[in-house]
Order: structure tokens, then C-alpha cells, then sequence
């Protein structure tokens, strides 16, 4: 299914002159594969930060299950007065903290070890039809539509985590006033919404930056290739 819809992709990009701005590929491979190496060196890129992010995780959560287990096991002992709790609600307290902490513990040590399970190299078996392809023109093509389709999949995801951190602290402002308005309180609507500001203005803040300036890595990978295509034309045409 992916090497149709790569393929179909393809098509489209070399029908509608999608590499205009680009190297005038030939075959023969005399051109340089921009897209191929550029889009290889955003999935190694990626595969090593999965392994970083997996050593964290997976101490991190280490950390946390042991602590967890240790607070379950002394929550375990009767209460006695000096202790961490000294009556039946602390200990119940201390143990539920504990549990959490455990099993808060467990979920990022396994996600960890999801991380640090895959298999080096991995992208090449789910990209098998971009690098078993011979023939140098379609396998830049094919790269460059694995490229676009990524870098537009991550434009769409970051426009709506803007808008979603943008229209939070309205959500809150606009629940509050519903809520003044049919309990004719607005006397605390003022403070309401100042209080929810101190946790909602930095959703503001971060959405309005995502959406004006914020670039995901897959969109600055594309942006990367673009100039590098339009230089080597620009080269090519002196």
C-alpha cells in the first residue's frame, strides 16, 4: 500500500513539475540524491533519539518504581508517631502515593524499553520500496514524496496544537463568564480569570509561537532540501 501510494505521489510530483525548483534529475544518478540523503538523515537522526530518549525513560522509571515500591512496602507498617504517617488516612495516604508513583514508574520504564527495543535500522524495513529502488530518478522522487507527506503531517499537527494551546485559556474566560452569567456572580468572574491565567497564558504563549515562528523538524527537513535543489540549479544554469 505504501509503495502505491509512493509511487502515485511520484507521478504527481514529476506530472506537475514539483522538482522545478530542484536538481534537473538524470538517470544514470549523475545528479545528486538531495531528498534520499537528507530524508536517511532525518530517520537516523530520529532512531538516535529514540535510544537517548529510551536510557532516560527507562532510568527515570527505574527510579520512580523503586521509590514507589519502597514507600508501598513502609506503608505496610503500622503507624506510629515521628513516622511519615502517624494515623490509618496517612497511611492510606502514603500507600496510594506509592502505588501511583510505581505504576507511573512502570509505564515510562516500559515505554523505555519500547524505544531501546526497536531494531537499528528500522526505517529501512518500513521504507523497504524507497531503498530497494534501483533506479536513481524514482527513488528521488519516491524520497522526496515520503519527505513531503511527513513535513505536511507535521504542519497539520502543529497548527492544531496551536490552536488548541490559543483557544484553552479562551475556553476557560468563556466557561467562567456562562457560569457568572447564570449565577449572576460576576463579581468573582474577574478573579476567576485571573487565576486561570497563571496556568493558562503559558498555553497562550506557546501556541501563539508555534503558530508564527515554531517549525517542526520534518517541515526544516523540507525546507532544507528546497534550498539545496534551487542552489545546485542555480549552479547548473552558470
Amino acid at each position: 500500500m505504501k509503495k502505491f501510494v509512493a509511487s502515485t505521489v511520484m507521478a504527481c510530483l514529476i506530472g506537475t513539475g514539483a522538482f522545478a525548483q530542484g536538481p534537473a534529475l538524470k538517470s544514470g544518478g549523475a545528479d545528486p540524491q538531495f531528498a534520499l540523503s537528507i530524508l536517511s538523515e532525518y530517520f537516523e537522526k530520529d532512531e538516535r533519539g529514540d535510544r537517548v530518549g529510551g536510557v532516560v525513560l527507562t532510568s527515570i522509571g527505574g527510579v520512580l518504581l523503586a521509590g514507589g515500591l519502597a514507600g508501598a512496602l513502609y506503608s505496610m507498617t503500622p503507624p506510629v508517631a515521628g513516622g511519615m504517617y502517624e494515623d490509618a488516612n496517612g497511611q492510606m495516604l502514603v500507600r496510594g502515593l506509592s502505588i501511583g508513583v510505581s505504576g507511573t514508574g512502570l509505564l515510562l520504564g516500559g515505554i523505555g524499553i519500547g524505544f531501546l527495543a526497536k531494531p537499528d535500522d528500522a526505517y529501512k524495513r518500513e521504507y523497504a520500496y524507497l531503498y530497494a529502488e534501483t533506479d536513481p530518478v524514482i527513488q528521488e522522487a519516491i524520497a522526496y514524496g515520503v519527505m513531503k507527506e511527513l513535513a505536511d503531517e507535521a504542519k497539520r499537527s502543529r497548527v492544531v496544537s496551536g490552536l488548541i494551546n490559543i483557544t484553552t485559556p479562551l475556553a476557560m474566560a468563556g466557561g467562567y463568564a456562562i457560569a457568572a452569567a447564570a449565577t449572576d456572580t460576576w463579581d468573582e468572574f474577574d478573579d476567576n480569570v485571573l487565576g486561570a491565567l497563571s496556568w493558562t497564558l503559558p498555553s497562550l504563549i506557546s501556541g501563539i509561537i508555534t503558530l508564527v515562528s515554531g517549525k517542526s523538524d520534518e517541515e526544516r527537513m523540507l525546507d532544507s532540501y528546497q534550498a539545496m535543489s534551487a542552489s545546485f540549479a542555480s549552479s547548473g544554469r552558470r
